[in-house]
């Protein structure tokens, strides 16, 4: 991909800073591969190809994570994150891109009485009369934004969600600690064609203080990586390793082929979380206008 194309988040139009092919990690498309390039100027991370993403879709492994032992520690670090930002339990809350209703539930259990959710691909929460213009304290999109085709209409709109001084949670993957060089091994940051525009941490930042938006909290991790032994994101990665290397593997019983007393899988499952790999961030903003 040598001519010039346009970054759709900070308008930049030249020929790619560096470009790849990834195969999608996805099992059902695993043997599929698509391009994918690098703007220039605010360094995100875009799909280079057109597709039919309802094809995509049906059946997206994701929206069947349940609320269980494993996932329990993950959305209350999630939770304690929107807490330390400013969040109070009696808070509206909207979770845009609901899934399943996992993280409803756990919120539910914390004793959140205004917890809401949306999400178009759930018959569940694709009722959109929950958008409400500034109907609340929070609105958090967990693995969302990177999924839209227009990233900065999202943030407006998301930004519209909460009332003056609400905050407006985004945990994405960070295209900047994306090595194009090396696509395999960020194959599930890249996670292709479902992420259509990855944005850096610095075209995030610029991107919602373009809209009223200051950030208050920033981490460098995602809210997979939590503290509890064999809860984190490199655990994670080793789970699905074993199995096929899939997203459909990380919410399957982990595979036989994943030996729990050798000393490197007891190495990552206690203390991985220590040592994320740098390509997932959450970041709040506050709305200030």
């Amino acid at each position: 991909m040598s001519d010039a194309a346009r970054c759709v988040v900070c308008g930049h139009e030249a020929p790619p800073a560096e470009t790849a092919t990834v195969r999608s990690n996805v099992r059902a498309f695993s043997a599929e591969a698509f391009p994918v390039w690098r703007c220039a100027a605010c360094r995100s991370v875009h799909a280079g190809a057109e597709v039919d993403l309802d094809a995509y879709y049906a059946g997206y492994p994701v929206h069947e994570v349940p609320l269980d032992w494993r996932t329990r520690p993950m959305y209350d670090l999630q939770r304690r994150r929107l807490m330390k930002a400013g969040l109070r339990r009696d808070g509206r809350v909207l979770d845009y891109g609901a899934g399943g209703g996992a993280f409803l539930a756990h919120l539910a259990e914390a004793r959140f009485p205004n917890a809401f959710g949306y999400d178009p691909y759930s018959k569940r929460y694709s009722d959109r009369a929950v958008l409400a213009p500034g109907a609340y304290d929070c609105v958090v999109s967990q693995d969302v934004i990177e999924h839209v085709a227009d990233p900065l209409a999202f943030l407006e709109e998301q930004r519209d969600l909460v009332r003056p001084g609400g905050l407006v949670a985004v945990g994405t993957p960070d295209a900047a600690g994306v090595d194009l060089a090396r696509p395999e091994a960020f194959v599930h940051a890249l996670h292709q064609p479902y992420h259509r525009h990855i944005l850096s941490r610095e075209a995030l930042r610029a991107a919602g203080e373009a809209r009223g938006l200051r950030v208050v909290r920033h981490w460098r991790t995602m809210y997979v990586n939590t503290r509890w032994p064999f809860i984190n994101s490199r655990f994670v990665a080793l789970v699905m390793k074993a199995r096929d290397d899939t997203l459909d593997a990380a919410i399957e019983p982990p595979s036989p082929k994943l030996v729990l007393w050798l000393p490197w899988t007891v190495l990552v499952g206690l203390f991985g979380s220590f040592f994320a790999t740098p390509s997932e961030m959450m970041t709040i903003f506050e709305r200030i206008d």
